[in-house]
């Protein structure tokens, strides 16, 4: 595209306020996006000329991931297949770029999957950003700090608060302000609004902060949402609410003064909010209220390492809104049924009684990764008719959607999803088939094992779904094949078949021909 048209298409980003940090070193202020060689299977390739975006909610599964990997069989409500997804990659093959904040794409392939045989094909809504990645500016804003201090957050978990906050004190820039709200018995204001120019002296005070007293937490939200709503009147631009907590919050009412209540009315004033769990179970249910808020997004750290990989690779755009209100209206082609919806945030589906379904996403997040939401279709009518004939290129739905770009601009797009060969299918979708297998998987396993005490059944189900991985030659991911491993390992022990062959143990050559696997 001539430089002078990107530009042109650029200037509509000024409406949501993006703005250089001028003190920030160059290697940080430009992260190029991953881009990928279509014709070579999930070969990276030179930086891609767009950015990506995510659904709001969950963006990570790290607390089940955790227990997992301790040897535990996590619940299955702590598994959201949209925080397994946003921990990853998933581009559509490139098409024209994409000229305006937020761009929706799909595509589809013939699919199966382990729990659902019933399933004939999963297409992928891809999201991307007509943002330049190396010209990107976070704008700047005001971030209320809003810090469990009770004292189940003594040692390890304050310590990786503080941590975090002065991880993000240097990511920060001087036109940004930042405040602390500590909560214990009580609420208080530890740091008031202040510009970030001495970090020296800022992150001073956050190493003084110390432990003490209950949970007051719907307090301290209270005082922190009432500061950043003053700041954003007093001098303009974005605020954001970012809670630490080691407690679960309050998600059964709904009044004004809970958690959710002073959330919602927070978001009509501009207002978001980012909760990170440290050590807390944060689950499907608190994922789905948080992304039913405008501008809520959920993040767990487990460690140091974690929470300093998220917030250098995401800080800028974690708490980047770009789109509001996204409303997709998918039909099947005739012969053909809606089977699963993977990766919306929150609880707003419905079916028509067309047999169309309605989605609703509230908030669309600036990512460097694409996001994606994904469909399962299967044969629509009576099990003695022939179902319908899927050929290359047959078209199995149409999208409408519709939304709002955070500056108000009203936008509305149609698609077509038409089914390709498996062979020519992009990266997202390749690698979209394998999570959606696992985050589907692992629901029902999980579930056989916490509702029904089947253990039998749990371990066939991961046992099969780690012969699925391990026959994966992509190498982003290879923490869910350690995820999936661990897991088949754990339920193995329980259900009686520890003493089988492990994984290092079966042969790396065809039983037959004595022949290693070709490379890939």
């Amino acid at each position: 595209m001539p430089r002078p048209l990107r530009l042109l298409l650029a200037a509509p980003l000024l409406l949501i306020g993006l703005a250089a940090r001028a003190d920030a070193p160059e290697d940080e202020r430009r992260r190029p996006a991953r881009a990928y060689s279509f014709d070579a299977e999930f070969a990276p390739i030179a930086a891609a000329p767009e950015m990506g975006a995510t659904p709001g909610g969950a963006q990570d599964i790290t607390f089940f991931r955790s227990r997992a990997l301790a040897g535990e069989v996590p619940h299955p409500n702590v598994l959201t297949p949209e925080g397994l997804f946003s921990e990853h990659d998933l581009p559509l093959r490139a098409g024209p770029p994409c000229p305006q904040l937020l761009c929706v794409a799909a595509e589809a392939v013939p699919s199966t999957l382990l729990v659902q045989p019933e399933v004939r094909a999963l297409a992928q809504l891809g999201f991307s950003s007509g943002i330049d990645p190396t010209t990107f500016r976070r704008a700047p804003m005001h971030l209320v700090a809003v810090i469990d201090k009770s004292g189940s957050m003594s040692g390890a978990p304050l310590e990786l608060v503080k941590q975090s906050l002065t991880h993000a004190l240097e990511l920060l820039g001087p036109d940004d302000h930042l405040s602390i709200v500590l909560y214990g018995d009580r609420a208080h204001v530890y740091l008031q609004p202040t510009a970030v120019r001495d970090r020296r002296a800022l992150a001073a005070q956050i190493a003084r902060i110390e432990s003490a007293g209950s949970t007051a937490m719907e307090e301290g939200l209270r005082v922190g949402f009432d500061l950043a709503r003053e700041h954003a009147r007093r001098l303009g631009g974005g605020a954001r609410v970012m809670l630490f907590t080691d407690e679960r919050p309050n998600v059964g009412r709904t009044d004004a003064e809970s958690f959710m209540g002073m959330a919602r009315a927070a978001s009509k004033a501009g207002v978001g909010m980012t909760t990170i769990g440290v050590g807390v179970q944060f689950g499907a249910e608190l994922a789905a209220e948080i992304a039913s808020v405008r501008g809520g997004n959920l993040f767990f750290f487990s460690d140091h390492d974690r929470m300093k990989k998220v917030f250098q690779e995401d800080f800028d755009t974690m708490v980047t809104e770009l789109a509001y209100d996204l409303h997709l209206t998918v039909t099947p082609a005739k012969g053909l049924k809606i089977a699963g919806v993977y990766g919306i945030p929150g609880k707003a589906l419905k079916w028509r009684e067309d047999g169309a379904i309605e989605l609703a996403v509230e908030t669309i997040f600036l990512s460097r990764k694409k996001g994606a939401i994904y469909l399962a279709f299967a044969a629509d009518g009576a099990p003695n008719l022939p179902e319908p004939v899927l050929k290359d290129k047959s078209q199995i739905a149409s999208v409408g959607l519709r939304y709002h770009e955070r500056g108000g601009q009203a936008r509305a797009q149609t698609l077509a999803i038409t089914q390709g060969a498996p062979a020519s299918a992009s990266v997202g979708l390749r690698r979209g088939r394998l999570l959606v297998d696992q985050a589907t998987t692992l629901a029902k396993a999980t579930a056989l094992h916490h509702e029904r005490n089947d253990q039998e059944g749990a371990y066939q189900l991961v046992h099969a779904l780690a012969g699925v991985f391990r026959q994966s030659g992509d190498p982003q991911l290879h923490e869910e094949r350690q995820l999936i491993e661990r897991l088949e390992g754990t339920l193995a022990r329980l259900s009686g078949h520890a003493g089988e062959p492990s994984a290092a143990l079966v042969p790396t050559r065809d039983r037959v021909s004595g022949l290693p696997p070709r490379p890939r």
